[in-house]
């Protein structure tokens, strides 16, 4: 204001149409600028209206519309499920007792109660497991061989087994006596290799884990065999010859007769079949074997069920 006061009249007046045309023009500039975005943003409506006409009027389109800003999600990871293991010790149900009582208690002791693996066991032999009765041969070499069967789980060790007669005959007449045992099986094919043991009156239990290159000796009274893990472990070595027609390699293998500390102890004169049988039945599970004698009972009456019904609880 004060420089437009010390100017002349007529140049101040000059100066003020100046300035306001230009001004004028700046408005008028941008209102063209404002015009010609309005005209395009009516084009692209149209536009897109007229696209949407072509539409199948059955069709919904929808658009994601993205956050401003979006936060990742973590990965969902399930936690693996965990297998439920079987109890060590399942309860037999009042069914499978009441059934436990029918075989034992039936008249007929020449009944066949089971068949299968070549063998048919009568209501006599399962008479074996009741009270205090010494096992035999028939419900041994059963119960083997419903290990063996079970082992085809591949979550479980693979095993073979020789039944009760194969070391009695291999200890007296040699290699060549049980060489044609074996014509359908490779012993060397397995993880576990089970052999009943029977000492007159005494039953007890070797195996040969391959894995592991040992030769072991279960003996639930306590008693030391290493000559039954050297007979067994010279058979291999001829069997390998004979069988695969090479030398065994005997590289880091070891035989070892189970010291009473190691294993449970029976505490009579009559469960060393129980004992024969449950310590197998242990090994081939991988499990510690931690029974006592106090579940012999238990087990007798459990094996009964077992080797009728072809399933191992």
């Amino acid at each position: 204001c004060e420089l437009i006061s010390k100017l002349p009249c007529f140049q101040a007046e000059l100066w003020i149409k100046e300035l306001t045309s230009m001004y004028d023009s700046r408005a008028r500039e941008r209102r063209r600028q404002i015009e010609e975005q309005e005209a395009l943003a009516a084009q692209l409506l149209r536009q897109r209206l007229s696209e949407e006409d072509l539409r199948s009027p059955h069709v919904e389109v929808h658009v994601r519309v993205p956050l401003e800003k979006e936060v990742p999600l973590a990965p969902v990871t399930e936690e693996p499920k965990l297998l439920k293991e079987k109890p060590e010790f399942p309860e037999l149900t009042d069914e499978m007792e009441a059934e436990i009582n029918r075989l034992l208690r039936g008249s007929n002791p020449h009944e066949v109660l089971s068949e299968g693996f070549g063998l048919s066991l009568t209501r006599k032999d399962l008479q074996t497991l009741s009270n205090l009765n010494w096992l035999n041969d028939e419900v041994i070499n059963f119960y083997m061989n419903l290990l063996v069967e079970r082992s085809k789980d591949p979550t479980l060790p693979s095993v073979n087994t020789f039944n009760t007669f194969f070391f009695p005959k291999l200890r007296s007449s040699g290699y060549s006596a049980v060489r044609r045992w074996t014509k359908r099986m490779d012993i060397f094919s397995k993880d576990l290799l089970l052999v009943p043991v029977h000492l007159g009156v005494h039953w007890c239990l070797s195996v040969v884990d391959f894995r592991k290159k040992v030769v072991m000796y279960f003996d639930s009274m306590g008693g030391n065999n290493d000559e039954a893990c050297r007979i067994l472990f010279e058979y291999l070595q001829q069997e390998s010859k004979d069988k695969k027609g090479k030398e065994m390699d005997t590289s880091g293998w070891s035989l070892h007769s189970k010291k009473r500390n190691e294993i449970p102890q029976q505490m009579n004169g009559s469960d060393c079949g129980m004992f024969t049988c449950k310590y197998a039945d242990y090994i081939t599970k991988d499990k510690p074997i931690t029974f006592t004698q106090k579940h012999m009972p238990y087990f007798r009456r459990r094996m009964v069920w077992e080797i009728v019904n072809h399933k191992l609880l």
